[in-house]
């Protein structure tokens, strides 16, 4: 009887440090997937804004956007056209390529089109960067060192469009900026703030 009670105390106890260690590992596995979550995202935000090229494109509608906007379309963040893409298949195509983020309830979402002039039957291909996200804010600094929320800023005057027009090239917008700020706050890490130069 008592061999029993003692035999019952150390399984009780067993168990409770078997399930102390299932928990932690569960906890460390979720720590891990976060991590790469997390650095996954910090290498697509580099190798976009990294890759920053002055291409204005045609709209679906054929009206010229700048080759990088913000703060003027209700769904995106940003939209920018950026080079560097990659083509293993040798596929006849350009080397740039069109991007958005959208900031949708509590993920950063990435868009991507297929071809730079798009139509309107043309859709982007979105993918979820990282979730539990809990505000996402991207600001740009001027020429003269000084913040903007909107690119084009709403007070920038515009430059004459080169000769022949437009798309190819950049049209009459303002000069570029000289650094993009992008701040991912994080439900459960806090802020992940990445500060780029723009080279162009």
């Amino acid at each position: 009887m008592i061999a029993s009670i003692i035999f019952a105390i150390m399984a009780i106890m067993a168990y409770g440090g078997l399930d102390n260690v299932i928990d932690n590992s569960e906890a460390s596995q979720q720590a891990l997937n976060r991590l790469k979550q997390t650095q996954h995202t910090v290498t697509i935000l580099n190798r976009d804004l990294n890759q920053l090229v002055q291409r204005d494109i045609r709209d679906g509608f054929g009206t010229i956007q700048p080759y990088l906007m913000a703060g003027t379309d209700v769904d995106n963040l940003v939209e920018f056209t950026r080079s560097g893409r990659v083509n293993p298949g040798r596929l006849i195509r350009s080397s740039l390529q069109r991007v958005a983020y959208r900031f949708d309830e509590d993920k950063l979402v990435r868009l991507q089109w297929p071809q730079l002039d798009r139509t309107q039957e043309m859709e982007a291909k979105q993918s979820v960067l990282i979730d539990e996200v809990e505000q996402v804010s991207i600001r740009f600094l001027d020429q003269n060192n000084e913040w903007q929320e909107y690119w084009p800023p709403l007070n920038a005057q515009a430059s004459p469009p080169p000769t022949g027009g437009a798309v190819g090239g950049t049209t009459g917008t303002t000069t570029g900026p000289v650094a993009i700020e992008i701040i991912v706050q994080l439900k459960d890490w806090g802020d992940i703030r990445r500060l780029y130069e723009v080279r162009l």
